[in-house]
């Protein structure tokens, strides 16, 4: 048995073949520039997070020094007001937790955080969260198991701050807490 080769099918098979060819390069070359181009943009917007990242970095160092600069100072103000106070008054007016100045501190209201309105508070104190200084004494550990029961408020204590702002109020140190998170009492 002997195949012979029809000349038009091998005549059309070559040209298909050369079409096909030409078909894909024409294909693949927008594909490379496109390709190039988003390559490019990814390089851009690598670049930009990274400088990001780097400015927040920045802004973060930059936010402890004054914070540890604010801290001394504040210090003197709330120790200058209770000396006052007791000058004025005759006692030490912090042990009863009222400020120099006149503030006071509830240790039972939980509303005085910033960040906690009734419904947060009425959350924590589901979870056993009556008083200020028990979330002063807060570790990592004790925000996760709380920050579990929080349910849609879930988040908020670091986002917040809320240790850092019970440990203030619970210190008598006002003055560096209003400097951090705004006036006490509004």
């Amino acid at each position: 048995m002997t195949y012979s080769i029809d000349p038009y099918v091998l005549l059309a098979a070559v040209v298909a073949l050369i079409l096909g060819i030409m078909l894909g390069l024409a294909i693949r070359a927008p594909l490379k520039r496109k390709t190039a181009v988003l390559a490019e943009r990814n390089d851009g917007l690598t670049r930009e997070r990274d400088n990001a990242f780097a400015e927040r970095d920045r802004l973060a160092v930059e936010l402890k020094a004054r914070e540890a600069q604010i801290r001394p100072l504040s210090d003197e103000v709330d120790k200058l007001r209770r000396d006052f106070a007791r000058g004025r008054v005759g006692n030490d007016a912090t042990a009863t937790g009222v400020a120099g100045d006149g503030r006071s501190v509830d240790p039972l209201a939980l509303e005085q955080l910033k960040g906690v309105g009734p419904k947060f508070a009425d959350k924590l104190r589901a979870a056993g969260i009556t008083r200020l200084d028990q979330i002063a004494g807060w570790s990592g550990a004790d925000i996760q198991v709380i920050d579990g029961q929080m349910g849609e408020f879930r988040g908020r204590i670091e986002g917040d701050r809320l240790v850092e702002q019970a440990r203030l109020l619970t210190e008598g140190r006002y003055t560096e807490y209003e400097t951090l998170f705004g006036k006490l009492g509004s």
